[in-house]
């Protein structure tokens, strides 16, 4: 019981932030409609989606790190540290890009983030090849992020 507990607050954790770091945000598909988008810019829909997707990843992918390090009696901190720190600039990025509409910033944390999704990846690496397989998709999407964030900065001043 206490496994599936684990697990639960584990997948539960990431998706939680995000609705809460949404909702500090404050009305982000309002100022997506108005703003100067770059080529390529998703339709809103799309970022719901993904994200639930990531973040359920995220969940998945520090539950099977969690669970390697206890079967082989390591220090589950030391590998889930930079899974922390990732969500933390995750959490701060949406406030600050949209409800702070501080582009510039945002596109710097940007980069900050795709930064400590690899340190993840790679810590995760160590432990787990399969969770960090995982992150290969919230890479890819974080690194779209990069350039969508700098093209908003650019053509928002």
């Amino acid at each position: 019981m206490k496994s599936f507990v684990t697990f639960i607050l584990l997948m539960f954790f990431p998706l939680l932030g995000g609705k809460i770091s949404a909702f500090i945000a404050g009305d982000i598909g309002g100022l997506y409609a108005v703003m100067i988008l770059p080529p390529l810019s998703p339709a809103p829909i799309v970022f719901p989606i993904v994200w639930v997707v990531l973040y359920l990843l995220m969940g998945f992918s520090s539950w099977l790190v969690y669970r390697r390090a206890l079967k082989e009696q390591k220090s589950a901190e030391k590998y889930l540290f930079p899974y922390g720190v990732q969500l933390a600039v995750n959490f701060c990025w949406t406030p600050i890009f949209f409800g702070a509409e501080a582009y510039w910033l945002g596109a710097l944390m940007s980069i900050v983030l795709f930064l400590t999704i690899i340190w993840m990846t790679i810590r995760f690496s160590k432990i787990s090849k399969p969770a960090a397989w995982l992150q290969v998709p919230y890479m890819l999407w974080s690194l779209f992020a990069v350039y969508l964030s700098f093209g908003v900065a650019v053509l928002n001043p």
